[in-house]
């Protein structure tokens, strides 16, 4: 089964290819978050176990490229929510490490419902969806940040940064799609659903 390696290979080069995405200045500095994006995207491709595995190696290598020293040299103090100019929070300001794990978990979960119609090739749903959980990705992580800094604001310019930060994952998501259906076509990988089944019998 190539399908899966090749799926897990993209993963990590969109954690390199992030470094060269620059941020929007006109819209708050928005970026387009490839790694998330892609994970999101891949979630509803892949079945549930090797969704965890994406999940678990998507929020370790997350965390660690966003701890507070690596942050810093590598990206000059811009973090998630800005510039170090113009947010609230620097990367002094990191997630708990392991925290991005559970939540590339559970929205993973979440992308996992909508395989029925992947499948089908219907993405309008999915890509409305990969733009949802991005947005609660980005909510959950500005949340847990204020909550640790010890005052819960939200000020105009991080929900203007939220929003086209979602955009941008929504204009995305199609070409991810593709990219997927198109590998699984060469690799011969057929997308299955294993979904909750009811059983009159009662076992």
């Amino acid at each position: 089964m190539l399908f899966h390696p090749i799926v897990f290979i993209l993963l990590l080069l969109s954690f390199l290819v992030q470094e060269f995405i620059p941020g929007l200045e006109i819209a708050q500095f928005a970026t387009l978050f490839l790694p998330a994006v892609f994970f999101f995207a891949a979630s509803v491709a892949v079945p549930f176990s090797v969704m965890l595995v994406l999940a678990f190696c998507t929020g370790f290598l997350w965390d660690a490229r966003h701890l507070p020293g690596v942050s810093e040299a590598m990206s000059g103090g811009l973090d998630v929510f800005g510039e170090d100019s113009g947010a609230e929070f620097s990367s002094s300001m990191a997630l708990p490490f392991g925290l991005s794990i559970a939540i590339f978990g559970m929205l993973g979960t979440l992308m996992q419902g909508i395989r029925p119609l992947f499948k089908r090739g219907r993405l309008e749903l999915p890509v409305l969806m990969v733009g949802a959980v991005t947005f609660s990705w980005l909510l959950l992580q500005y949340i847990v940040m204020t909550f640790l800094r010890g005052s819960l604001e939200f000020q105009p310019m991080v929900w203007t940064k939220m929003v086209t930060d979602t955009m941008l994952a929504m204009l995305a998501a199609p070409l991810i799609f593709l990219l997927l259906y198109s590998l699984a076509r060469l690799s011969s990988y057929e997308i299955k659903y294993e979904g909750l089944r009811y059983r009159f019998d009662g076992r």
